[in-house]
């Protein structure tokens, strides 16, 4: 009997909030590890609240209130009208308990989306490609360049920088959708990291936002990383110039006769 009483209520409170969203549960907020270590915390705060439910419980209390007008007057020996009502003082365990459920359920599926997105990115790719990014890779960097985006229209359209543009010299066997899947499984990967990825403090594909388009550029490949923020954009290129800087002496340096 308890236990039916308890799961109705429950049900009633999911009802008026489960289209409310957890903060910090958009796959993009933390790593798929943080997520998962959230959906386990919530889940046990939700047996503690739910074991501290009685559905027996309960308080009366009396409420009371004088007459008004003239009916006070024509019954003066008649005291307040004095009702009572009856509350279950542990309900608010119930709604603790929904709200914990319904926090957990949504770092699951945040931590489901980016394990998803980084299988289904490099499926194909190999082990080791999967754990050194292509930008590691500095001695076939050719060139850095800010990324210029049009934001403006009209006659004075304006420019922002939104990120960094990488150029590669072609190796063999590399095409560039080979180029674009490894990139695309270094960006999953990066998001179920929680974009924190401290061996690779100057891959461009680390901070949060980034995006990555390859085109061929007829002798080599040109990569186009940009964000919409701002902060990330520039972020994009300062570890891509640090790229630049670590290519350069191996880019300039003459062979021996």
């Amino acid at each position: 009997m308890r236990r039916a009483t308890w799961r109705i209520l429950i049900l009633g409170l999911a009802a008026a909030g489960c289209a409310s969203k957890s903060p910090g549960a958009r796959p993009h907020d933390m790593s798929a590890a943080a997520h998962e270590h959230e959906t386990r915390a919530h889940a046990g705060t939700v047996d503690a609240h739910e074991g501290q439910y009685n559905p027996n419980a309960h308080i009366e209390h009396e409420r009371c209130q004088g007459r008004a007008g003239g009916a006070a007057r024509a019954e003066r020996d008649t005291g307040p009208i004095c009702w009572t009502s009856v509350n279950n003082p542990t309900t608010t365990h119930l709604r603790q308990a929904e709200d914990h459920r319904r926090h957990a359920a949504n770092h699951r599926a945040a931590s489901a989306a980016l394990r998803d997105a980084e299988e289904r990115a490099c499926a194909g790719v190999s082990s080791d490609d999967r754990d050194m990014s292509p930008f590691e890779h500095v001695e076939d960097i050719t060139n850095v360049e800010p990324l210029i985006e049009q934001t403006g229209t009209g006659k004075q359209p304006s420019q922002r920088t939104a990120g960094a543009i990488v150029t590669f010299r072609a190796v063999p066997g590399m095409t560039a959708k080979w180029l674009q899947q490894a990139i695309g499984c270094h960006l999953a990967r990066n998001a179920s990291l929680g974009h924190v990825v401290p061996e690779m403090p100057d891959c461009p594909l680390v901070p949060n936002g980034a995006q990555a388009r390859v085109t061929s550029t007829g002798n080599g490949f040109a990569v186009a990383i940009r964000s919409d923020d701002a902060a990330a954009a520039q972020e994009i290129l300062l570890r891509a110039q640090r790229l630049r800087t670590a290519a350069a002496p191996a880019n300039s340096a003459a062979p021996t006769q």
